[in-house]
């Protein structure tokens, strides 16, 4: 017999609330794993009993929401999981949702989608479930995403982070619409807010006279950053002294810093590499650049936005229910990076205008994606699908 995974931290599981048991694939740093972090810290401890399992080794994010005194478990898989793990794994979960007498599940990641799903159909407990959707990618393309369509039928409800997912969902698997709940992701507005430029510049080493264009995000081909490369060099050809600084780390790595190099961009394109707290990169920027080819709900785009960055991204899934071209940020095609160029001098030449839709983000960002209203609607989602279950 499997032994069940060993918790991190052991707490008595209170059975007087609703056991709500949030399965993902990793706890390291993330936009989803940071979503994570908010959503089992934020929710009501009265009302609901938060445990985590993680499917690889428990990372810095598992370590904060131990911190908090809330359970994390691992199933020890390898980071990524491997596809001869899957069914061992899935047991494993099926006996710990039993164990610890789970009424929910929320899963996050599709391989945690298709696993949590699978081990409560094997549980006695058959607790709902409900799967987080967060971007277009695993709809198409990947073959993970046939195995995600399959086992959607063990799935309550699905959360998408925008209407754009949602109406993938709808269109690519065929998913009932009454199974779908649009709750957009949240930003804390008191932790990403208005900082002080010079000191941001000072501690990441930028000069104070730099033309700073931020990205943010997984290096990885979708994001596009060759393309924000491309449009830097454009840029500086008609006069406008760029300067890119990137955080985050990623596959792309290697080819985007030749690809500088052959625009004769050494010195101009500065790698930050992985960053634990962009608070800073934000701040430090003039525009930040969201040049995605594809995308859900970017937490880093809310995060700029909550600090009154100047918004320049593509016009591609969820951003256009964020950002509202020319009064929150600047839409441009994607994959253009001549839209890009001419986006990046007309705001490197209007202050004025970079001010201006730094401030409406700001108050965009407050008014419709607070971190509060995020927790509140999943909470609310999940008392109407317990009581539905009773």
């Amino acid at each position: 017999m499997t032994a069940l995974p060993r918790p991190v931290v052991t707490t008595a599981v209170d059975s007087s609330r609703p056991r709500v048991l949030f399965v993902i694939t990793t706890t390291d740093v993330g936009g989803t794993e940071t979503v994570l972090r908010e959503l089992t810290l934020r929710l009501d401890r009265s009302a609901f009993n938060p445990l985590v399992c993680s499917l690889c080794a428990g990372g810095r994010v598992a370590r904060e929401i131990v911190a908090a005194g809330i359970p994390v478990l691992t199933l020890g898989m390898a980071d990524p999981p491997r596809i001869r793990e899957l069914g061992p794994a899935t047991v494993r979960l099926a006996r710990l949702i039993d164990h610890l007498e789970v009424d929910l599940v929320q899963a996050f990641l599709y391989r945690a989608n298709v696993i949590a799903g699978l081990a409560a159909r094997l549980s006695r407990r058959r607790p709902v479930v409900v799967a987080g959707q967060r971007s277009l990618t695993p709809l198409r393309g990947r073959p993970a995403a046939l195995a995600a369509r399959l086992t959607r039928r063990f799935t309550d409800h699905v959360v998408a982070v925008s209407d754009a997912v949602r109406n993938e969902l709808i269109r690519v698997e065929g998913l009932d619409p009454a199974r779908i709940a649009v709750i957009p992701n949240g930003v804390d507005t008191t932790r990403y807010r208005l900082a002080d430029r010079e000191a941001a510049r000072a501690h990441l080493g930028i000069p104070t006279d730099a033309f700073v264009v931020a990205g943010v995000g997984r290096l990885s081909p979708e994001k596009g950053f060759h393309d924000l490369i491309e449009s830097a060099a454009l840029a500086r050809r008609r006069g406008v002294p760029v300067q890119i600084v990137l955080a985050g780390d990623g596959p792309e790595r290697k080819r985007l810093a030749a690809q500088a190099t052959s625009l004769g961009l050494d010195g101009t394109v500065r790698f930050l590499g992985m960053r634990t707290d962009p608070a800073p990169v934000y701040a430090a920027a003039d525009i930040f650049a969201l040049p995605s080819q594809e995308e859900g709900s970017p937490n880093a785009l809310l995060e700029a936005m909550a600090c009154a960055c100047a918004v320049l991204a593509s016009n591609v899934g969820g951003v256009p229910a964020i950002v509202e071209h020319e009064r929150s940020g600047l839409l441009v095609p994607p994959r253009s990076p001549s839209a890009f160029a001419d986006a990046l001098v007309r705001l490197a030449e209007q202050p004025h205008l970079r001010e201006r839709l730094g401030r409406e983000a700001r108050r965009q960002v407050t008014t419709r994606f607070s971190m509060a209203a995020m927790v509140d609607a999943h909470a609310q989602l999940y008392r109407r699908l317990l009581a539905g279950a009773a």
